[in-house]
Formats: C-alpha cells, structure tokens, sequence
C-alpha cells in the first residue's frame, strides 16, 4: 500500500478510525463476535460479508440491529461484554496497518493535529493502541463510550475536532468502512476511504 495522502487541500486536523484503518484488527473482532453471537445462542449465518457492512458501529447498537434485522432476542449489553472479554483475550497478536501508522507518525511529528475517533469502546480502543505502539502518539482519542450516537452519526467526528480545537470543515478522516465516510460527509469533512485490514 502507498503512503495515503489526503485529498487536495489545507487540513488543521487529521481523524483516523482505529480498528481496519490504524490497526489490522478486523479478523480479530470477527473471530470474538461468531463466538460471542454463538455463545449467547443466535441463531444468525453471522458471514464476514455481514460483519464488514456494520464495521464502525459501537457493539451494542450493532446487536440491536441484529435483533431488529434478522429476529434476534440477544441482550446487547450481554452480548457486548461477551464479545470484548473474548477479543481482550487475543488482542495481543494484533498488528499495526504499517503504512498508516506511519503516515500518522510523520503528521505528528510535523506538528500536526492527529485524533482517533473509533466505533470501539474506551478499553478496546486503548488495547489495540497500545498493543500496535501507538498508546502515546494520539493525545485525543474519541470511541463509542464518548458520545450518544455512533457512526454513521457524524458526532464521534465532531468531538474529535472540537477537541482537537479546529474546525471540522478543516479535517479530513482517514476510516476503511462506508460508515466512517457517511460519518464524516455528515460532519462536513473531506475523507480518504482505505481497505479493511
């Protein structure tokens, strides 16, 4: 992969998504949601296909949109720390998208602004971060734990800008899935889609 560079223009902030984007931790999150999902007794064909086209939501909207899509009665909070206590026991061998990592790294040490903004929770987030050598290099780190709606909603983006302090016309989000660049459309800011990793 090149390195990616953002989309013509002037930027004040740099917004990457954690999971698929930074880290390339997507299989990891796929293998602890079939056992999650199987453990809890769901009845669903839970397919990689299903799974990437819900990547970025926060775990426990995205039970409650198997329930309300394919006649689930799963608890998603349940559910959610289920799925969390099996990927923390794996998410030691995740490994870093190097080209991105690298790219965030030459921004920081420009003096740019970088934030994450994640559909995963706070520890989630926390783990893969540190876990790919980037625990100190995001001073601002935004996950579903931050705001009240997840992506597609454009406010995980929102408080990232805010807190970086610039204006979100003034940002560009670098994520791998069709809800970070609804996210970010709705936000007002320019976008780079990646592949998922």
């Amino acid at each position: 992969m090149d390195i990616v560079l953002p989309p013509p223009g002037k930027f004040a902030g740099y917004i990457f998504d954690c999971d698929g984007t930074l880290a390339a931790s997507m299989h990891l999150h796929y293998r602890a949601w079939k056992k999650a999902l199987a453990d809890h007794g769901a009845k669903i064909d839970f397919t990689w296909d299903l799974f990437i086209s819900h990547a970025g939501r926060g775990t426990e909207q995205f039970v409650g949109l198997l329930n309300d899509d394919h006649g689930e009665k799963l608890h998603p909070a349940n559910v959610a720390r289920t799925q969390d206590e099996i990927l923390s026991e794996i998410h030691h061998t995740v490994e870093a998208v190097p080209e991105i990592l690298a790219y965030a790294q030459k921004l920081a040490n420009e003096g740019k602004l970088i934030a994450v903004a994640s559909g995963g929770t706070r520890d989630a987030v926390n783990r893969t971060l540190h876990y790919i050598g980037a625990g100190k290099l995001f001073e601002v780190v935004v996950t579903i734990d931050d705001v009240s709606r997840g992506k597609p909603a454009p406010d995980t983006f929102l408080l990232a800008a805010k807190r970086l302090g610039v204006k979100p016309a003034e940002c560009v989000v670098f994520g791998d899935s069709v809800l970070d660049i609804e996210g970010a459309k709705a936000a007002g800011m320019a976008w780079v889609k990646l592949d998922p990793k």
